[in-house]
């Protein structure tokens, strides 16, 4: 195991034009903006905020060279190489290892229902086809809850799985899983950012959670390393009224609205799915003001 990705993950949003097409040369601007917030590493093309599902092989090459050539070194990438077809999740690792990606994420892939026997050799197959770090990412958002125990017999049975990101909220597993793999050093676990502060406190690793909301998960991540708990319970607290009442629709349609209140552009959600209403922004924008979220000039 090693830790040489921990702190605040960021995925950077994906940009579309209102029709729904790929905005290739605004990726660079999402990607500045993610930095601007704050985090220790970035994801290109890999988790459920960024609209995974909805793009293209191609497009999902696009993003993850995008990213790394507009991050420029400044931290570690992950590039996303979840797929419901395995062929192209081999495809899209060789891309991601050409393009100099630092770490691959993938989670299980989606459509289908796949077994327990399919998901533990889906991720022995990504092993298998790279010597990055992999992370091993469980979104029931957007694929299948993986049970406790196969998280379990993945990390510890596969030797590539270094990191694991548990979003389901389960709070209870998530303590069962710092035990039995962060605490037995199998691999570094991360949560997501409502649970920041205890995370820290218990395994010292970090989230994973894009911009803006990186920003707030940021000032925590450094209140605790400074030993200032009162900052840091604060910070952590501000969390407990996002999202706003009036923000309704998902992550995804919150955290665009945020980053084009912040003066950059990404876009609404790809069609089918709707951005917010005129009252969830005016909720969102209020909730930004209130935690010092950065905007761009």
């Amino acid at each position: 195991m090693t830790a040489d990705i921990t702190g605040i993950i960021a995925p950077v949003l994906t940009p579309f034009d209102e029709s729904g097409t790929l905005q290739a040369e605004k990726i660079a601007d999402s990607v500045e903006y993610t930095l601007e917030c704050g985090c220790h590493a970035v994801i290109g093309s890999g988790t459920g905020v960024q609209e995974t599902a909805a793009l293209g092989p191609e497009e999902r090459k696009t993003v993850i060279t995008e990213t790394i050539e507009a991050v420029d070194g400044e931290v570690p990438v992950l590039a996303g190489v979840s797929y419901p077809a395995q062929p192209v999740v081999s495809d899209l690792i060789a891309h991601a290892e050409r393009e100099g990606a630092d770490a691959v994420l993938a989670m299980p892939p989606w459509g289908v229902e796949p077994s327990d026997a399919e998901i533990i050799q889906y991720f022995e197959h990504i092993d298998a086809e790279t010597d990055l770090p992999i992370l091993m990412y469980n979104n029931p958002a957007v694929t299948v809850d993986m049970s406790r125990g196969v998280m379990e017999t993945i990390a510890t049975e596969i030797d590539g799985i270094e990191y694991v990101k548990e979003s389901s909220r389960d709070w209870a597993k998530l303590a069962w899983l710092f035990e039995r793999i962060h605490h037995a050093g199998v691999a570094d676990v991360f949560a997501t950012m409502d649970v920041l502060l205890p995370t820290l406190q218990t395994v010292g690793t970090g989230v994973i959670t894009p911009a803006p909301l990186s920003k707030p998960s940021m000032d925590i991540y450094e209140a605790f390393e400074q030993g200032d708990m009162e900052r840091a319970i604060a910070t952590q607290r501000t969390f407990g009224d996002f999202p706003p009442d009036a923000a309704e629709g998902g992550l995804i349609p919150i955290c665009k609205a945020a980053t084009e209140a912040a003066g950059v552009s990404v876009g609404p959600p790809r069609a089918p799915y709707s951005p917010l209403s005129e009252e969830g922004r005016r909720a969102v924008e209020e909730w930004m003001d209130a935690v010092d979220i950065p905007r761009m000039d």
